[in-house]
Order: structure tokens, then sequence, then C-alpha cells
């Protein structure tokens, strides 16, 4: 599974890039902190999965998920946001996450998801 990260904080994009580097399976396929860079990476490299933040340098995680998902709607997106609102959540579903997740309460729950995504294949060569 190729995975985009798409975090404005270098500290948090670091944690999410090594997060995704343990996980049998998993590749970083690229690394973003502006809409910009998160469009171009999801449109133009083999991504499979989008871990995204709301709060970009040039604008918000909504606007990269706008311009994204009709291009690429078999990419599966977590949403990892502090802007934990009803509002956000229901603006985030309505435009093609398939998660949102509190960065501050549930960041430590993506590697699983991402692993319950890849399925039991990619760690068959992992200890149980």
């Amino acid at each position: 599974m190729n995975v985009l990260v798409v975090e404005d904080a270098p500290e948090v994009r670091r944690r999410l890039v090594a997060m995704v580097n343990q996980i049998p399976g998993a590749a970083v396929a690229g690394e973003a902190e502006t809409v910009r860079e998160a469009v171009t990476g999801a449109l133009t490299n083999d991504v499979d999965a989008m871990l995204l933040d709301l709060q970009l340098k040039d604008g918000s995680g909504l606007e990269v998920l706008a311009q994204v998902k009709p291009e690429r709607p078999g990419v599966r997106v977590i949403v990892l946001t502090n802007l934990v609102t009803a509002q956000h959540r229901r603006a985030s579903r309505a435009a093609g996450a398939d998660l949102f997740l509190d960065k501050s309460q549930e960041f430590d729950v993506v590697p699983g998801i991402l692993r319950e995504w890849i399925g039991p294949s990619a760690g068959s060569g992992a200890k149980k």
C-alpha cells in the first residue's frame, strides 16, 4: 500500500512517515505540506491511501479531497486533524474521506487501520 502523507507540521509529518514505514506492506509514496503538493502527489504517484490534515499551509485538506477524489475515487483517505468539530467531520465525509480521526486522541490507531486496509497477505513474513 502506497501512502501519501499530507501534513504541514514537519515534526508530525516525520512521525507519520516513520509510522507508515514500520508497517509491513506499506510505503510512503510522498509527502506534502500544501494543497498543491498534495493534489500533485496524489494524482501523479501510485497512491492507495492518504493521511490528510485539514489545516495546510495554503488551504484546507477539504480542497485536496475535492480535487483528488473525483480523479482517484479508489484512494482511501484518513483525515487526521485537530479540527474535530461535527461540521468538519461531516464536510470531510461528504468530500470522500473514509475516516475522520482526532489527531490529539486517535493518532496511534492509524497503523492498525492501515494494516487492516492492507490485509492479511502483507504481514505474511512478519512474526505473529
